[in-house]
């Protein structure tokens, strides 16, 4: 889990630094094809590769959440974006409830927590903040359809998933002329395409790894801690405003998603498959 939690904030970081704006697939296959190469050079590593059939639809699903999620992380401000994508937990969560009064509390929680973050919501902050709800939808969907069909190889798998992504990517693309966009970032920001493509990789190896012993709403509510340590990156070294205020409801998003957990744990977790 901890492995998870330093990619995922090195996957949030890198693609604020390494997105597009101005055409997102651009800056997602950046971050999304060097996590395929990523993963199918671990695959390679370790021995023959093999293709997942069963990656088709998950890929499919994917690619809609992670254009969406790049496009939301390279707008920012991280501080305020980065807390968002806790609702994935929220929405995991919705699909097998219990815990009664204490989760709604929890519940309110991770709304009072991404308030606080988001602090006074401008138009440039309603459109990022949109975007990374729209993908936490998406990404829940498909957080289920790996919980059923990531079983066997967990390289193979992943690489799979991620090379679906990145050739719909590619064809994104090409339909919208961004090639160019895509070659002008790799030139300008090397050492952050290098890093947003292994954080990638390593991010959803570890997801599919944890899927093993744990069901999606617990890796996605402990995930939330992500949103505390992206944040800090932003305040600290991209000296983003209101801190403070910022960071708290980060942590009270990861927290409350936390006590979901603890909840739901209480009540009966759901199966792993």
């Amino acid at each position: 889990m901890a492995l998870r939690l330093t990619a995922l904030t090195g996957e949030r970081v890198s693609l604020n630094r390494v997105g597009t704006p101005a055409y997102p697939p651009a800056g997602a296959l950046v971050a999304y094809g060097g996590g395929a190469l990523a993963l199918w050079g671990a695959s390679l590593a370790m021995g023959p590769p093999a293709w997942r059939g069963a990656a088709l639809l998950p890929g499919l699903v994917y690619a809609v959440s992670f254009v969406l999620y790049a496009w939301a992380l390279a707008l920012g401000p991280l501080s305020v974006v980065a807390p968002w994508p806790a609702a994935t937990a929220l929405l995991l969560w919705l699909g097998h409830p219990g815990g009664g009064v204490a989760a709604l509390g929890a519940v309110a929680g991770m709304v009072l927590g991404a308030l606080l973050s988001a602090g006074r919501v401008g138009r440039r902050h309603l459109g990022p903040i949109g975007l990374m709800l729209a993908s936490d939808v998406a990404l829940a969907v498909g957080r289920q359809l790996d919980a059923a069909a990531a079983a066997g190889s967990v390289l193979a798998y992943a690489a799979s998933v991620y090379t679906v992504v990145a050739l719909l990517l590619v064809g994104m693309v090409w339909v919208g002329r961004g090639g160019r966009l895509v070659a002008r970032r790799l030139a300008e920001r090397p050492g952050w395409s290098a890093v947003a493509g292994l954080a990638n990789g390593a991010a959803y190896v570890t997801l599919v790894a944890l899927l093993t012993y744990w069901p999606p709403y617990l890796i996605e509510a402990l995930s939330g801690a992500a949103g505390v340590l992206t944040g800090a990156w932003g305040v600290l070294w991209l000296h983003e405003a209101d801190g403070a205020r910022r960071l708290a409801g980060a942590a009270l998003v990861a927290g409350s998603a936390a006590v979901l957990v603890v909840l739901a744990l209480h009540t009966g977790p759901i199966p792993v498959q």
